[in-house]
């Protein structure tokens, strides 16, 4: 879903420092047809590029369309995962755990402990959601869901935000994910395909948990 700092293979700390006015200088990758295996969808057209600053961020940009889902579900989601088993669903081999830390009556505030695997290597972060008015990543869809990952001292030491708007048969959505300029290129790659699955997955299991969510506060 989200990252702090690398696994393994990059050990260093770092913060992620903001700068206004992101140049977009490479483009790493392009509009793609993802051929989805089991549990995927076939057919959902993915567009992803690569956006680097002046040598202090990078967004990765994710898009997706999710057909079946609508941008009131996602809404919901993201103050109902409430539990592993909820959360495995979202992406059944790379989330392992998942427990709410700090849950305000309000969304924003809220801080959530998640462990998942980017690539090979699981990792523990603490996310918390934000208002995505205020995170320094551009809001073009009127839904949108914002968050930061959290150092000890609940510093942010990057961003994140899925926003969206309804189409025609589902939902369009834009996934970013703002981190130093210097994260490596095979990390970068890791997260876009965690992306890719994870929000894969909506279709398959979103619209049913919707339906019956007051017929059953867990699952």
């Amino acid at each position: 879903m989200i990252v702090c700092c690398y696994p393994s293979r990059y050990t260093a700390p770092f913060t992620a420092m903001i700068m206004d006015g992101i140049t977009e200088i490479e483009e790493l990758f392009v509009m793609t047809e993802i051929d989805k295996g089991a549990g995927k969808l076939s057919g959902e057209r993915m567009r992803v590029t690569s956006r680097r600053s002046r040598g202090e961020t990078i967004d990765l940009v994710v898009e997706h369309e999710l057909p079946g889902v609508t941008p009131e579900m996602l809404d919901w989601w993201w103050d109902n995962i409430d539990s592993t088993e909820r959360y495995r669903l979202w992406h059944p081999q790379a989330h392992l755990a998942f427990k709410w830390e700090r849950k305000c009556e309000r969304h924003v505030g809220t801080v959530h402990e998640v462990t998942e695997k980017i690539g090979d290597s699981p990792a523990t972060l603490r996310i918390r959601w934000e208002d995505p008015d205020l995170l320094p990543i551009e809001r073009v869809y009127e839904h949108a869901n914002a968050g930061s990952v959290l150092d000890e001292a609940d510093e942010p030491m990057s961003w994140l935000m899925h926003q969206y708007k309804s189409i025609p048969g589902g939902t369009k959505m834009r996934s970013t994910f703002r981190l130093p300029a210097s994260a490596p290129e095979w990390f970068i790659e890791d997260l876009r395909m965690h992306n890719i699955e994870e929000m894969g997955q909506f279709p398959s299991f979103l619209p049913e948990l919707y339906a019956r969510r007051d017929r059953s506060s867990t699952d």
